[in-house]
């Protein structure tokens, strides 16, 4: 069943018992009121005349036995007190003479001096009988009053017309109110469900509608917020997983084309050497390009263990002077400097940062590299170091080709290339860069490079200060 339904006749069902119940509930409760008001008056009026009857009787003691004068006595008093009551009708005499008697009265169970009351149903009419017993001389006594109370049940009957009536008005009204407010209340839940239905098929774009007004309640306001929400995360988590998969398959495609080609080299050569006689000098051409061919492929190995090294590791960091570490690095890359023709200017501010000493001057050499690569002979490349708050930013610039803006934030990937018949007539295969951002990140930090074409590149990181 609907969420909606459910609603509707919970509330319906609720409403109407609560409604039902209680109207009847008032009807009877009126009902009683006036029964019991009505059977008082009428025992007070039974003993107001009893009380009379026994003050003339008593008077007529002295000829009790004639029986002729006590009932002429009766007929005189009831003629009376018939005149004074005329809603009542009053019965005197002996127990059989008591209106609507049987063996199985509760006349016959009535004692001297005590009176009872009865409700009797006689057809369509109803009546309160009240009798009281008296014992005059030797002889009892009954004096009874017959009340008709048939417009008390009249009177209930109509009310409880009237508010069947209401109750049906009310049921017709309460469900089309009913009706229309489940529906109202369930409808944001039926567009989440839509929207789900739609996410659930792969549209992981469509969003619930959360419009102020357009939501009934805050409540389901904020489950369509965080729907939206959940669906911004899933749709975010999707595309990751595209693009690692994109990014695997392309690292998987890189990589055999990054063996492919050396091998092919090794291959060849090895076959000539096999299969051709060849003179002295031949023989050295072939051997030198396929061990030219195999320290590439071990460089691509040795690189790619890095990276998955790095990935998975932890380092200690330790203290280092930057004048002493920046020093060494200029040494390290003096003889790409001269293969290179290039100049190099370091400006560095005297700090103790947290580093790891190896990694450090591997990261900065790839880069270094990298900007040689870029650059064009007799081109100067730039290395500044600054304290900047609580770290130490260093920047590393060069003058060549630059990069274009689309492809600066695909350079860290592994095995990507700008130029790739440059690249690899250089030596290289796409991953040095790769290897600085893991480095980089392991250090607590992250390359941000900054490029214009012909104007050259700049890359930046921050590194900790050592404390104490």
């Amino acid at each position: 069943m609907k969420f909606a339904w459910k609603i509707f006749f919970t509330s319906f069902i609720i409403l109407i018992l609560s409604f039902g119940i209680g109207g009847f509930v008032l009807v009877d409760s009126v009902f009683q009121t006036s029964l019991n008001n009505t059977v008082k008056t009428s025992c007070d009026n039974n003993s107001y005349i009893t009380s009379s009857f026994y003050a003339v009787v008593t008077n007529a003691e002295v000829v009790a036995d004639n029986e002729t004068y006590i009932n002429s006595v009766i007929n005189n008093f009831k003629n009376q007190v018939s005149l004074n009551n005329s809603t009542s009708k009053i019965t005197v005499g002996k127990s059989s003479d008591m209106n609507f008697y049987d063996e199985y009265s509760f006349i016959n169970e009535l004692k001297t001096g005590n009176r009872g009351w009865k409700i009797i149903s006689d057809e369509d009419k109803h009546y309160v009988q009240v009798v009281s017993r008296l014992k005059i001389g030797e002889k009892d006594f009954y004096i009874e009053t017959l009340s008709n109370i048939s417009n008390i049940y009249a009177d209930r009957d109509y009310y409880c017309n009237v508010y069947q009536t209401v109750l049906v008005c009310v049921v017709l009204f309460s469900s089309f109110v009913l009706v229309i407010f489940s529906l109202c209340i369930t409808r944001p839940l039926v567009r989440l469900s839509n929207v789900s239905k739609q996410i659930a098929q792969g549209d992981f774009s469509i969003r619930a509608d959360i419009k102020k007004g357009t939501m009934s309640t805050q409540e389901i306001y904020q489950l369509s917020q965080n729907f939206n929400k959940m669906a911004d995360c899933t749709e975010d988590y999707i595309e990751q997983l595209k693009q690692e998969a994109q990014s695997r398959d392309d690292f998987v495609a890189d990589f055999t084309h990054e063996l492919k080609t050396p091998l092919t080299s090794v291959i060849g050569y090895a076959d000539m050497l096999r299969s051709y006689e060849l003179d002295a000098q031949q023989r050295r051409d072939c051997a030198d390009y396929i061990y030219k061919e195999g320290k590439r492929l071990e460089a691509l190995s040795i690189n790619l263990l890095n990276i998955i090294v790095l990935k998975n590791n932890k380092i200690k960091l330790q203290p280092m002077i930057t004048d002493i570490i920046f020093s060494e690095i200029e040494n390290s890359v003096k003889f790409l400097l001269e293969k290179y023709g290039l100049t190099l200017k370091i400006q560095i501010e005297q700090a103790t940062i947290a580093v790891e000493p190896s990694m450090f001057k591997t990261m900065i050499y790839n880069i270094v590299d990298n900007a040689c690569k870029a650059s064009e002979s007799g081109q100067t490349i730039e290395i500044h170091g600054f304290k900047n708050s609580d770290k130490y930013r260093i920047t590393i610039r060069d003058s060549g080709r630059g990069i274009p803006k689309e492809e600066i934030e695909k350079i860290t990937r592994p095995f990507y290339m700008v130029d790739k018949s440059r690249s690899r007539s250089q030596g290289g295969a796409g991953l040095g860069l790769a290897l600085c951002q893991e480095t980089a990140r392991l250090h607590g930090t992250e390359l941000v490079f900054e490029s214009k074409i012909g104007k050259g590149t700049k890359v930046s990181f921050d590194i900790k200060l050592f404390e104490g």
